[in-house]
């Protein structure tokens, strides 16, 4: 799962992920379409923009890690205090993250069950 308010930054995210081997679950631009995503079925894990739209992400991200999902945050803002609280054992990427970055996360991501809170 790709959360991103920015069209083309999302566009980016899907390609490298998809670039790295990785099948998308669902992508979305709005924290209202990804919480509709999630109740069909769980993503494996979730990159994730913190501000989308000018809507907090966190609904999603508690969502996610309540059933087992790691959460990656993908933000030119990491200062967020939830993230040094509630989420400080998710990764976090700055942006713009390289390609490598990003397989780096995807693969350490997929090792760990969740970063739930």
């Amino acid at each position: 799962m790709i959360v991103d308010d920015e069209a083309l930054v999302l566009l980016d995210l899907v390609h490298t992920v998809e670039d790295l081997g990785y099948a998308i679950h669902s992508e979305s631009t709005s924290v209202e379409g990804a919480l509709a995503s999630l109740e069909s079925e769980a993503p494996d894990l979730a990159l994730l923009d913190i501000d989308v739209a000018g809507v907090p992400v966190w609904p999603v991200a508690r969502d996610l890690t309540a059933k087992g999902v790691p959460v990656i945050f993908v933000s030119a803002n990491l200062s967020h205090k939830e993230l040094c609280q509630e989420f400080s054992d998710c990764p976090k990427l700055e942006k713009p993250a390289s390609p490598a970055d990003i397989g780096t996360a995807l693969e350490m991501a997929g090792e760990v069950k969740s970063c739930a809170a």
